[in-house]
């Protein structure tokens, strides 16, 4: 089902509103509320709420309304409304499509570069599990070392320049242009979509003019890499970043 577009004004409440404990800050917490994007869905078999007075009541055909009374069929266990005791079907787990790419593996041998950054992939960055504790942290507690679960090949890229592709989802505009943004491994990723894992996407700053704020195609973002784990208010924010220096042809 085609997904409802939302300007970017009730986009950005939607975003600050699902935020929560166990994913990124941004994207809000485990499965959303998809009434966002697909409209309310009820149960599969629920019963028709207008069929309620005629199996709450049934009469005899008597004018004595003492009979009537005594004659009442009420609604019990073993008198239950049609499709009661139907079982609601298991919600299909969603399949996201993401942009194919090089193992994390790759990392560890020398990297291809285009126009002075080195070539890279999410399904690179996103190649491994992150752990994170139940957020948010209580009030004082020191978070965990999170880059401690990051693998050294990635560490490595932390402020050297590379170029990736992916799907922008634009946060902030100027004159019409993003300037920055959501960039992330899959157009299906978002906070009313799919929740994306923590090393699935980026923020993205622009270091200069913005980018066409264009979605749903993927484009090659070239700029420096930051790889640290941001907590805000006892939640893991963020574990990219990058300064984004432009659009870059890759072929």
């Amino acid at each position: 089902m085609p997904r409802r577009r939302l300007s970017l004004p009730p986009l950005l409440a939607v975003v600050a509103a699902l935020t929560g404990p166990l994913h990124a800050a941004p994207f809000g917490k485990g499965p959303l509320d998809h009434s966002l994007c697909c409209g309310p869905r009820g149960p599969s078999g629920a019963h028709d709420p207008s069929a309620d007075n005629s199996r709450a009541e049934l009469f005899a055909n008597d004018s004595d309304a003492a009979s009537r009374q005594e004659r009442r069929v009420p609604l019990s266990a073993g008198n239950p409304l049609p499709g009661a005791n139907l079982p609601t079907p298991a919600t299909p787990t969603p399949v996201v499509i993401r942009i194919p790419g090089p193992p994390l593996s790759a990392l560890d041998g020398p990297l291809e570069t285009v126009g002075g950054y080195a070539k890279i992939a999410f399904s690179q960055l996103a190649g491994f599990t992150v752990n994170a504790p139940i957020q948010p942290l209580p009030t004082g507690t020191i978070p965990p070392d999170i880059l401690a679960q990051v693998p050294a090949s990635i560490q490595r890229l932390d402020g050297k320049k590379v170029v990736l592709t992916g799907f922008m989802l634009p946060t902030k505009l100027e004159n019409g242009f993003a300037t920055e943004f959501f960039f992330m491994s899959s157009s299906q990723l978002c906070c009313f979509g799919v929740t994306p894992a923590v090393n699935e996407w980026m923020l993205v700053k622009m270091r200069k003019e913005g980018l066409p704020a264009v979605q749903d195609v993927p484009v090659s973002l070239a700029g420096r890499l930051r790889v640290r784990a941001q907590w805000t208010e006892g939640v893991l924010a963020s574990l990219y970043e990058l300064e984004g220096d432009g659009l870059l042809k890759t072929k």
